[in-house]
């Protein structure tokens, strides 16, 4: 037995797996940490020759070592070495043998201490398996990938770049890809802040020049690597795809959706303005037949010519825009002054029109002459629904984000089917209305940043709410 006055201690109670043996191996003995490493009691490790614990692949270079480290080649040796544990798992470590002197009788012995290194093993071949699998996504990614520094400069990009814009991978590293967006788009990057404040994950669009000098549409999502322990962006991760076939794509949708509503709109108004020109036809071939002056023919000719007017009328009032110059309006007086206008027509028509105005009522910004338009409108509609007796109920109210202008009436009601359709052109639930009425009040309202709400009951009357935000002239 080895004579262990010096070491005995430590060598038993060290938590470090170790061995001691003599210089010919033929005498080891193993600390209780080290049977722990492997596995196996201390009596099945001294039956047990080292080549059954030890991994098949490091032996080559162990046995070179150690043969230098008897040759006194070396004093030591360090080697990163497999072991089987006795459950058939790999463990590493890191072994360090070492020769030690026993003083007092002169001999040699041989210490090996094993650094356990296997949990360390695993993160690093995790890493690198996870590393790879992303690598390879990204070298087969259509999309372009890639890492930036903070201030943008590209640490890496896929070779999908080369596909899309041209350039080499080579050629991007140590460069910012803002140098390559389209000068428009960068300034309105530069006014939304998004290459400044890039902690959250943002959806960018904008043109990208490739290498021949061209622009296209490119969509990136911008990703911040955030430290864990400081909270600071370390790096930034942004994935990026040509949409220009998208970007085309919708363009030429836009513009047939807007020749469809041209055609759409011509048609109407063609079929619109036919209507009164064949009885003005009729009525001057019978003048001409008659060779008189007939009044009656002439009244009815002048009604279907006011009629063409007023369809041409309205379709440029809805064509044109609505607002000009912003003002100060206070809606409760505007109201006013239509149910005064309109008071007189419905009293004669046995009808009832009644204005309740909450206090107090603050001023918006707006264009009274376009307001007076759409509420003259909407409360001349409810008024034509009515019949004998019925009444018409306008409450105009104010809350913290805008003013409320309520019109409800107790008359023949909206079936279902066509409130949806409210507000097309050239869609009326009058026998001789064109639409272009109450779709200019709807475009009137969206310029104003309100909107107009629609509920009806068929036989119980209609509610017409439309809200208006306050706003100021700054803001415009």
């Amino acid at each position: 037995m080895f004579n262990l006055t010096l070491f005995r201690a430590v060598f038993y109670q060290s938590r470090i797996p170790q061995l001691i043996s003599s210089i010919d191996l033929t005498m080891v003995q193993f600390n209780p940490a080290f049977c722990e490493f492997v596995g196996y009691s201390p009596d099945e490790l001294e039956k047990l020759p080292m080549e059954k614990i030890s991994h098949p692949d490091d032996m080559a270079a162990d046995a070179q070592l150690f043969g230098e480290l008897l040759d006194r080649k070396r004093d030591e040796y360090q080697l990163e070495k497999r072991y089987i544990h006795k459950s058939g798992e790999i463990k590493t470590g890191v072994l360090t043998v070492s020769k030690i002197h026993e003083q007092l009788t002169g001999e040699e012995y041989l210490l090996g201490q094993v650094l356990d290194i296997t949990e360390k093993k695993h993160m690093e071949n995790a890493l690198k398996y996870r590393e790879k699998k992303y690598r390879l996504l990204a070298e087969h990614s259509s999309d372009i990938i890639m890492l930036h520094k903070v201030d943008f400069s590209c640490l890496y990009i896929s070779p999908s770049v080369k596909t899309v814009l041209g350039y080499q991978p080579e050629e991007m590293i140590e460069k910012s890809p803002l140098e390559l967006i389209h000068p428009d788009d960068l300034i309105e990057l530069r006014k939304q802040q998004i290459c400044d404040h890039i902690e959250e994950t943002k959806l960018i669009t904008y043109r990208c020049r490739k290498k021949d000098g061209s622009f296209i549409w490119i969509e990136s999502t911008v990703k911040a690597l955030v430290c864990t322990e400081t909270g600071e962006v370390k790096e930034i991760v942004t994935v990026s795809r040509d949409i220009e076939q998208r970007m085309e794509t919708q363009d030429r949708l836009r513009k047939s959706e807007k020749l469809a509503v041209v055609g759409q709109m011509a048609a109407a108004v063609a079929h619109e303005i036919r209507n009164p020109l064949t009885p003005i036809k009729g009525f001057m071939q019978l003048l001409n037949t008659e060779q008189e002056m007939n009044p009656v023919y002439l009244k009815i000719v002048l009604d279907e010519l006011q009629r063409v007017e007023a369809i041409i009328s309205e379709f440029l009032t809805m064509a044109k825009p609505h607002t000009k110059k912003l003002r100060i309006v206070f809606v409760d007086q505007l109201v006013k002054q239509v149910v005064q206008l309109l008071q007189t027509e419905a009293k004669l028509e046995q009808k009832g029109l009644y204005l309740e105005v909450g206090q107090p009522i603050l001023s918006i910004m707006g264009d009274s002459n376009s307001l007076t338009q759409v509420f003259l409108n909407i409360i001349q509609n409810a008024l034509e629904s009515l019949s004998k007796w019925g009444q018409v109920q306008i409450r105009v109210m104010a809350d913290s984000t805008g003013v409320t202008v309520k019109i409800e009436d107790n008359g023949c009601g909206i079936p279902k089917e066509r409130l949806s359709k409210l507000g097309e052109p050239f869609y009326s639930t009058k026998e001789r209305g064109t639409g272009l009425g109450l779709m200019t009040c709807y475009r009137i309202i969206e310029a104003h940043q309100g909107r107009i709400d629609i509920e009806s009951e068929e036989g119980e009357g209609t509610t017409v709410t439309i809200w208006l935000p306050y706003r100021t002239e700054k803001s415009e």
